[in-house]
């Protein structure tokens, strides 16, 4: 009965046990990721962007917020202690992962490099709460400075052709200059 109790308390007051907002980016590199949520009303915010990088990388991170105000006075949207967290691991597997750093954003832009990331799963979790009669709204953009695939150690057989006959064309035109 206590159980119960609880349970409907919970909903009552509007809070949840659920898991996070997950999004599921794959791989990541540069040519990036970005989000921009809200929510609607007070409360929580809990957001997970899950991505893997195929190469070491850094990772840079740019994030803000936005408020709003009403003509009366009253904050429509708004978020407090809004925090962007990155972790290397698999969200939701039950296991520990690693935090790999965290950073407070406001509204301004703020910019973090999470520098000498290896190659891997990882995922950014977005914080704070929301004190706005309307909810909150935030923007996350982020970018990986190395590809998310190995670049090919040895040429394909056709770059490498057009290559030599780019060079021949060349030298033969340099040979006719020069009897001319």
């Amino acid at each position: 009965m206590k159980s119960v109790l609880i349970l409907a308390l919970l909903a009552a007051t509007g809070l949840s046990a659920s898991a996070a907002n997950v999004t599921d980016w794959g791989a990541l590199g540069p040519d990036g990721m970005d989000a921009r949520a809200y929510t609607t009303a007070p409360g929580a915010v809990d957001d997970v962007y899950t991505f893997t990088l195929g190469d070491p990388s850094d990772v840079m991170s740019t994030a803000n917020y936005y408020t709003a105000t009403s003509l009366k006075g009253v904050n429509t949207v708004d978020l407090v202690d809004a925090t962007l967290s990155l972790y290397m691991g698999t969200y939701g597997d039950g296991v520990t992962d690693t935090s790999m750093g965290s950073y407070a954003f406001g509204t301004a832009m703020t910019d973090h490099t999470f520098a000498g990331l290896t190659a891997g799963s990882y995922y950014f979790e977005v914080t704070g709460t929301s004190t706005g009669t309307k909810g909150s709204d935030y923007y996350l953009d982020v970018v990986a400075n190395a590809g998310t695939t190995p670049l090919p150690a040895v040429p394909e057989p056709e770059n490498a052709a057009l290559l030599f006959a780019g060079l021949g064309a060349l030298a033969l035109m340099a040979r006719r200059r020069k009897r001319a």
